[in-house]
């Protein structure tokens, strides 16, 4: 596959489709317990910062159910689920501690067995907790249960395993207004501390956030695992069918083996730079679906139940009539944050699966399958990558929603840069997610084609060969400097005397006009950063308002210069760690107390590169790392920091 090839075609079909008409966009906001940004979206498309909330509509609905009426005798028992084990029936309350208000016996709203339970607060929060002296094991299983929120904003369920500082978070808002059953399955979204031990969790806390002033009422019921997937997964949404999702993203995801999913509305299709029928029947013969997304002037939950079944049938029935039988199963909610028990079970009455707002992984397939979440694709340092990673190391699902591609240069609020769509990709296949689509979901035809993980053979001899070695100085800016490299590592080291930042960037000459920023310092001091190219002819650029130097070098790299793990590094302003051998993943934990941006990169002679962290300001936290080899930790820094390598 020519990866340059394609970005030269993407580039050039971005001169096209860059003035386009964007969609709707939307932003997934997400709780980082004060270690990174969150961001929300208010309804219009617009991000704003929202630290410690969550946004999202986390309402899980029913298991391919489609009666209309809760009250019905042959739905009593939804959103309770006769898979896996039963955790806690909430028959005997004396296995719950409350920590946070009261809980009682509900016996009216029993979903199985003869009661469900009340948890309630005449404050912002109620919360109880389970315990488990002996441990329960969680490893290769995933955790749901039935929910109803009567006055809540948000539920969080955390995993204790086995103690605070080793935990798994999910948190699901509820959407406007939503007071009914639905079933949350529990993705993990963030892992704040140490490394959770999923064998051995002696707790399970849920905990109800209510609405700003008002007292908090959750009911729960039908707390019980499912066995989890054989490897993570990733849907990715093309909202609206963009005229970039198909010039650019359907050529990229192509190379890879993979499809997507288009939910559109038949009424837009073909309109303000959208595609049309024939270039949605081509993605669907390569195994996309085009799915059901009603865009109608107001809001489609404040519309009459049988204004609101008239759409949603309608919309249906027209993209199966045109060919689409089987991505017109899918729902995807035309308003992220709304959502009503009654348009969740007309959702549930005429389709298979539904997709909502959401900011957090579930479980795959989730239980609660038709308001499965779903996250911002721009957000990437706010939640997209570390939702990516935590579903390869826990086998969950992550729903990734597409907006309009653009030049990097024309990247706005309501839209992705190629770069980032670029970046979100290549994180993806380096992580090994499987990328699906929402009827692999629905017919369990998702299973990986890979065997299991194995770990890597240690190198004996050279790893890498010694390359060229570079040395230049001046003063000031310096754009387009020439000169040769080999394949394999480059090593810069840059000193600059100067009173604004300084930068270095290499680009391949006649490549894909992307540019590697190697090191940014400060005034007047000295860093170093490695990479991994291509041969070929390069060129530098400098960014300085002082004298600096330059030194390109690549080492040879043998097998007695691997450091094994655990390793243990500190050092102030940009700097590398290595070369180090991983057998397989790792576990790197990393402080810095800087100001400025805070950026860690994995390398891997074989050519990888993933990001690890990408942070404003003080950090102090831990990220796992899909590494197995020969690999090198670039950091990018301001401030002083730490880092400890170890095997995950």
């Amino acid at each position: 596959m020519n990866r340059d090839l394609s970005r030269r075609r993407a580039m050039a079909a971005l001169g096209v489709t860059s003035t386009a008409i964007a969609g709707a966009g939307c932003l997934g906001s997400l709780i980082d317990d004060g270690t990174g940004d969150s961001a929300d979206e208010n309804g219009n498309g617009n991000e704003t910062d929202a630290e410690n909330s969550a946004g999202d509509d986390g309402n899980d609905s029913a298991e391919n159910d489609s009666e209309t009426d809760e009250t019905n005798e042959t739905d009593s028992r939804w959103p309770a689920i006769e898979a896996g084990e039963v955790l806690s029936d909430f028959e005997d309350l004396d296995r719950w501690e409350v920590s946070t208000g009261r809980i009682e016996a509900a016996p009216d709203e029993a979903r199985t067995g003869t009661q469900a339970a009340t948890i309630e607060s005449d404050g912002g929060t109620a919360g109880a907790s389970i315990f488990f002296p002996d441990g329960l094991d969680l490893e290769g299983w995933d955790v749901s249960m039935a929910v109803k929120p009567n006055s809540a904003s948000r539920i969080v369920v955390e995993f204790i395993a086995p103690t605070s500082d080793e935990r798994l978070t999910t948190v699901r808002p509820i959407p406007d207004g939503y007071d009914g059953w639905f079933r949350l399955d529990c993705g993990y979204e963030h892992k704040p501390a140490g490394e959770p031990d999923l064998s051995n969790v002696s707790r399970l806390n849920v905990i109800a956030v209510g609405p700003e002033g008002e007292p908090t009422e959750m009911l729960v019921d039908d707390l019980r695992r499912t066995e989890a997937v054989d490897n993570g997964k990733a849907i990715l949404a093309f909202y609206d069918g963009h005229r970039s999702h198909f010039d650019i993203a359907a050529e990229m995801l192509e190379e890879r083996g993979w499809a997507g999913a288009v939910p559109v509305d038949p009424r837009r299709v073909g309109d303000r730079g959208r595609m049309d029928f024939d270039e949605l029947r081509r993605l669907r013969d390569r195994g996309w679906d085009v799915c059901s997304y009603p865009r109608i002037d107001s809001d489609l939950t404040e519309q009459s139940e049988d204004r609101q079944r008239k759409v949603v049938e309608s919309l249906r029935d027209s993209l199966e009539d045109r060919g689409f039988a089987d991505g017109s199963r899918h729902f995807f909610a035309p308003s992220w944050r709304q959502m009503t028990p009654e348009t969740n079970a007309i959702v549930r009455e005429f389709h298979e699966s539904g997709f909502l707002f959401g900011s957090c992984p579930t479980g795959a397939p989730p239980t609660g399958i038709h308001t499965t979440p779903v996250i911002w694709g721009p957000a990437l340092h706010n939640g997209v990558r570390r939702h990516i990673n935590l579903c390869d190391q826990y086998k969950q699902l992550t729903v990734i929603r597409i907006p309009p591609i653009v030049a990097d240069e024309d990247a706005g609020a309501n839209n992705m840069s190629l770069e980032d769509f670029e970046h979100l990709l290549d994180h993806i296949e380096h992580r090994g997610l499987d990328v699906i689509t929402p009827s692999d979901m629905v017919d369990g035809t998702m299973g990986s084609d890979d065997g299991d993980d194995e770990s890597a053979t240690r190198p004996d001899g050279t790893v890498l060969d010694a390359g060229e070695s570079h040395s230049f100085e001046g003063t000031g800016a310096r754009e387009a400097v020439e000169f040769d490299l080999s394949d394999g590592i480059l090593v810069t080291e840059a000193s600059h005397d100067g009173d604004s930042d300084f930068a270095v960037e290499v680009t391949p000459v006649g490549g894909d006009d992307s540019s590697e920023r190697l090191s940014t310092t400060s005034e007047t001091t000295t860093g170093t950063s490695i990479t991994l190219v291509d041969g070929g002819t390069h060129q530098f650029d400098v960014d300085a308002d002082g004298e600096w130097s330059i030194e390109f070098d690549q080492p040879e790299v043998h097998s007695d210069d691997l450091a094994e793990l655990p390793v243990e590094a500190s050092g102030t302003g940009p700097s590398f760690v290595g070369p180090l051998w991983t057998p397989s993943d790792v576990r790197l934990t990393a402080t810095h107390d800087g100001e400025g941006e805070f950026i860690v990169d994995g390398h891997g002679a074989d050519g990888h590169r993933e990001q690890l962290i990408h942070k404003t300001g003080a950090f102090d936290n831990s990220r796992s790392y899909s590494a197995g080899g020969t690999v090198w930790i670039d950091v990018e820094a301001d401030g002083e920091w730490t880092l400890t390598v170890s095997e995950s």
